[in-house]
């Protein structure tokens, strides 16, 4: 079953577009799908980066939501 997609709107430095219209012309894909893997890339890392702050909080026993606040992450 496919995913359900939804239209996003962002700003980004024109460096940055023109570089992910480079991209995406030589790799024969779309913008929203480079923008798509990298998205999905950068959230797998941080969700690696979260647990591994979550596991050493216990092991320091400082609360989850400390954690949160120290790293200015909105609970």
């Amino acid at each position: 079953m496919k995913a359900a997609k939804v239209i996003i709107s962002a700003k980004v430095d024109k460096n940055v577009f023109d570089t992910l219209d480079v991209y995406a012309k030589e790799l024969h894909v779309t913008k929203s799908w480079i923008i798509q893997q990298a998205l999905q890339q950068y959230f797998d890392t941080y969700d690696e980066h979260l647990g591994d702050m979550r596991v050493a909080s216990l092991s320091e026993g400082i609360s989850h939501e400390n954690v949160l606040k120290e790293y200015g992450i909105p609970h």
